[in-house]
């Protein structure tokens, strides 16, 4: 790529347009605002169960696109894929200014407005209530979403066969969300986040042909690699030796 589509690329993305309410509430999209309300108390008590409200809507001959509905994450995806402190600079590159507790807003604003028609919304939705401070509710979509098939959340899906991506999606939770173990930079990145229902991680990786064992309780993070290394763990960095198991008080 040459420097000038690349310049351009930034000039692009410098200008893109967000529309954002007064509340600091991310619009899913323009016009998304206009859409209709719902009323999920009345479906709930005429459907009880109502993961694929599109279904329902359609049976009623109206449509999920007329209403604040969405069978998944959406708009908050942008969360998952980045931690808060990324999405917090794009805004201000933005030029838009939030207000500090925008991202419990945002997730408050959407789960009411959201099926969770699919089990792996439950995965994304225990991450960000995680990240914006809220452990019970992270704890309690965490614990729908491991679950999901054995207790057939979906109503009769479990005959069909198993949810892989959900399955697969609860173990990533356990590293990336409660172990807080990120891999997106130079450095391996440990920031717990262990819920009060477990005593301790333990648990192998292997990042940059460094491999790892690791121990994480509420306050100490056990760490054996098998060469010299350095690990972050939350705002300090630390120095590995290989070989010779280490103990990080956090």
């Amino acid at each position: 790529m040459q420097e000038s589509e690349l310049k351009n690329w930034e000039e692009i993305r410098l200008q893109l347009n967000l529309v954002i309410s007064d509340e600091g509430i991310i619009s899913q999209y323009d016009g998304y605002f206009k859409l209709k309300e719902l009323d999920w108390d009345y479906y709930r008590e005429k459907y009880s169960n109502i993961y694929r409200m599109d279904r329902l809507l359609k049976a009623e001959g109206k449509s999920a696109d007329d209403y604040k509905v969405a069978k998944q994450a959406d708009t908050l995806m942008t969360f998952y894929n980045f931690n808060k402190e990324k999405v917090d600079q794009i805004l201000v590159d933005l030029g838009y200014n939030l207000p500090d507790d925008y991202l419990s807003k945002n997730l408050d604003y959407y789960l009411a407005r959201t099926s969770h028609g699919s089990t792996l919304s439950r995965v994304v939705h225990a991450q960000l209530a995680d990240m914006a401070g809220d452990a019970e509710l992270s704890w309690t979509l965490y614990s729908d979403a491991l679950s999901s098939d054995y207790n057939d959340i979906q109503g009769g899906t479990t005959a069909e066969g198993i949810h892989a991506g959900v399955m697969s999606g609860t173990v990533m939770i356990a590293m990336s969300t409660y172990a807080g173990v990120d891999f997106r930079g130079d450095t391996l990145l440990i920031e717990p986040s262990l819920p009060k229902q477990w005593k301790r991680m333990v648990f192998q990786l292997k990042f940059k042909n460094v491999h790892y064992k690791l121990s994480i309780s509420a306050d100490k993070i056990h760490i054996f690699a098998d060469a010299d290394t350095q690990v972050k763990v939350l705002d300090t960095t630390y120095q590995i030796q290989a070989h010779q198991p280490a103990e990080i008080n956090y």
